[in-house]
């Protein structure tokens, strides 16, 4: 069945379109969704984030092509002091890691915070695979 579907979703992309940049697309894709679909949900630190964290790097590790996803909360506001205490989920607090693999293409791509730019930057940080 794989097979099958992948020939569907390979013509939506235009021709040419590399199995390199089909690697770089899907951790983009991986990237946006741990910036967005989580974005809001209440944290604290501890066990709460470490919970948050496994739940996330588990759905991540669902969508194709996921070899690896590690997912680390940085909550500003530590451990819960109230019952009013806690954070809230953004792109700010959190460093994520996922690998992809498509293709003979292995892509490393990361989202964290940078303090240099006060922004939660989403980069490649590694390619491997076939060059030819």
């Amino acid at each position: 069945m794989r097979g099958g579907v992948e020939r569907v979703v390979k013509r939506l992309f235009p021709r040419g379109f590399s199995d390199r940049e089909r690697a770089v697309f899907e951790a983009g894709v991986a990237l946006g969704v741990a910036a967005h679909a989580a974005a809001g949900l209440p944290v604290a630190g501890g066990l709460a984030a470490k919970a948050v964290e496994k739940a996330l790097e588990r759905c991540l590790g669902l969508q194709p092509y996921r070899r690896s996803v590690k997912v680390r909360i940085r909550p500003r506001r530590g451990r819960k002091r109230h019952e009013y205490d806690y954070d809230t989920l953004t792109p700010e607090i959190m460093d994520v890691k996922v690998v992809v693999s498509y293709g003979g293409f292995e892509v490393t791509a990361r989202m964290r915070y940078l303090k240099e730019i006060r922004y939660p930057l989403m980069y490649v940080e590694k390619i491997t695979g076939d060059v030819s």
